[in-house]
């Protein structure tokens, strides 16, 4: 499986999320954080919509505070729990939320998002 991560050939990645990694990496963090019984049972539009809008507030966040960390990840925080939370519980919304700020912080030490 790593291979194909690497890669960026996973089998599931739905093709509405075209050549845009990030989402596609949202996407996947998801799919992890649901585990494979509740997300083959969910919603996979939603899913691929949620994906994206987690690419938006990320892009969002990095551009309007990109001089405070600390500040992306607050807003990231909280313009994703509520959204995530009807998707998929707190919890799970919370563990979610968590992975997207560690790959957002990778991509800020690697020099953009």
């Amino acid at each position: 499986m790593l291979t194909q991560v690497e890669a960026r050939e996973v089998s599931g990645m739905p093709e509405g999320l075209g050549d845009n990694k990030h989402a596609r990496a949202y996407f996947g963090i998801c799919r992890m954080v649901l585990g494979d019984e509740a997300f083959e049972q969910a919603d996979q539009t939603a899913l691929v919509q949620q994906a994206q809008d987690i690419d938006d507030v990320v892009r969002q966040a990095v551009a309007e505070h990109s001089l405070n960390p600390q500040n992306i990840e607050a807003v990231i925080r909280k313009a994703l729990l509520p959204k995530l939370f009807g998707l998929m519980g707190l919890d799970k919304a919370k563990e979610a939320i968590e992975e997207v700020i560690q790959v957002t912080r990778v991509g800020l030490a690697r020099g953009g998002h």
